[in-house]
């Protein structure tokens, strides 16, 4: 009698034409590949506003020997950590493509 009430519940996966679907049959090392590269744009945008923000003290220092010099260090950082970035992005795209595709580049 409580057969009558009871039944299996089944999951139903709702997908919309064209709809981005962003984990279905992507391999691990393209996952991997495209957190990484997600991971470095971002650390790039922090970067370059790193680099504007160290430009705009640099150019409001007024004179002030010490806020121009730390202003200059900022900005031949954020320099640094730029050129890292793109090094370190350039290996990524590098190596995923290797494991990927089977050739570099």
């Amino acid at each position: 009698m409580l057969d009558l009430f009871i039944t299996k519940a089944y999951a139903v996966t709702v997908t919309f034409p064209g709809a981005i679907q962003p984990f279905v049959n992507v391999p691990f090392d393209t996952l991997v590949g495209n957190v990484i590269k997600t991971l470095l744009l971002i650390a790039g945008i922090l970067a370059t506003i790193f680099l504007i923000v160290a430009g705009i003290q640099y150019i409001t220092a007024g004179g002030d020997a010490t806020k121009a010099t730390a202003a200059r260090t900022a900005i031949v950082n954020a320099i640094i950590g730029i050129i890292i970035i793109l090094i370190a992005f350039s290996i990524t795209s590098w190596v995923t493509g290797a494991i990927t595709l089977g050739k570099p580049g």
